[in-house]
């Protein structure tokens, strides 16, 4: 079993990406619709209000509670390092840290080994915003996945974890 979160796949040359085998035509129908529904069904919008809404705080989005929860998990770290670790633009990144900044989740300080550079962090405010979401999501995993049987969870896990790293061989690849 893999403890690593998912990064970018190494690099692959077109040849590693494609496949000898043929995705029969149903199946792909069926993980194509569930993929759609995972991404934007209405239990997909209904699962993010519950994680990510609060009634005492405003609606913090999917791309903002990541880097929140980056911030938090990993600790201060410069604009690019965190861009890399979201895997987002710089210039996506600073519109993050901007929004969380004037929420009081985040602030920018300058490097003490660099004074050209800036160092991100969470804020006291913004661990704590973290912690509620990081505990909604882990009772709501625990109800979802409580349906599935040891074996199934492991193969799931298994399972979720290849096809995330081919989704990313893929996004590294020439094909289409």
């Amino acid at each position: 079993m893999r403890t690593k979160a998912f990064t970018s796949a190494p690099r692959t040359r077109k040849t590693d990406v494609v496949s000898t085998v043929s995705v029969d035509r149903q199946l792909r129908r069926r993980i194509g619709l569930s993929w759609r529904e995972l991404r934007r069904g209405a239990a997909a919008a209904k699962v993010k209000v519950l994680f990510y809404e609060s009634p005492n705080d405003e609606p913090l989005d999917l791309a903002l509670a990541d880097a929140l929860g980056v911030l938090c998990t990993q600790g201060s770290m410069r604009m690019g390092e965190l861009a890399d670790a979201l895997h987002i633009s710089p210039a996506s990144t600073t519109r993050a840290v901007t929004c969380l900044a004037d929420r009081g989740y985040a602030e920018r300080v300058k490097a003490d080994d660099d004074q050209r550079s800036i160092l991100v962090s969470a804020t006291e405010s913004g661990i704590a915003r973290y912690r509620v979401i990081a505990g909604r999501i882990d009772k709501g995993l625990n109800a979802i996945l409580s349906e599935f049987s040891p074996e199934e969870l492991e193969q799931l896990s298994d399972l979720l974890e290849r096809f995330c790293d081919s989704v990313a061989r893929f996004s590294e690849s020439d094909e289409l």
